[in-house]
């Protein structure tokens, strides 16, 4: 395992938006994530297009990973998080665990656009704004045929045995409203803590 001197931050992507890149450079570019190196540890923020290659790229192991930290849940900042738990398996051991943390369900839907005729239908109307936890589940869930094959037929483990998964709560009585105030002015508060960063 690689063991960084002092405390590293590397960008493993910086396109973003809903879109392959196109043009000059197409292909050169990768989705959102950063990785915070402190020691003998990684600590991952945000699981865009490409980022298990980047990891690999930088010589970075999934099972130096103790954190993943998803800022919010848009596809361009989450779109290879299956690929990461999923591929990751391969990488790691026994007892090697990693937190993922990330936003709660948001409650609500945001308001239509003024430009909309009539309020346009939510895909999934039972569940609109799933959270960290439920995005996950429903990843692994669509991979349940692939995983069952692997872990029965050659006893690999179950994702679930590596992440430990989490919603963020937001404090009560800080004023958020999932519209009417997604950012309000707030103390910070603590979501994670180890032996090497909080």
């Amino acid at each position: 395992m690689s063991c960084w001197p002092y405390p590293t931050l590397t960008c493993r992507g910086t396109a973003g938006g809903q879109m392959w890149w196109t043009g000059p450079g197409a292909g050169t570019r990768n989705g959102i994530a950063t990785a915070i190196l402190v020691k003998d540890r990684c600590y991952l923020v945000d699981c865009g297009h490409g980022v298990g290659r980047q990891l690999m790229v930088a010589g970075i192991s999934v099972s130096s990973i103790s954190g993943i930290f998803l800022t919010h849940l848009h596809s361009d900042h989450t779109i290879d998080l299956g690929s990461l738990a999923i591929f990751g398996l391969y990488d790691l051991q026994p007892g090697d665990r990693i937190k993922l943390l990330g936003p709660g369900d948001r409650g609500m839907l945001p308001r239509p656009t003024g430009r909309a005729a009539a309020p346009p239908a939510p895909v999934f109307p039972d569940r609109p704004t799933p959270g960290k936890v439920a995005l996950f589940d429903a990843i692994l869930g669509g991979y349940a045929a692939d995983l069952n094959d692997r872990i029965f037929d050659t006893l690999r483990p179950s994702p679930y045995e590596f992440f430990d998964v989490e919603d963020i709560a937001v404090p009560e009585g800080i004023g958020y409203h999932p519209n009417d105030d997604p950012t309000p002015d707030a103390e910070p508060f603590e979501s994670f803590a180890d032996d090497l960063v909080t």
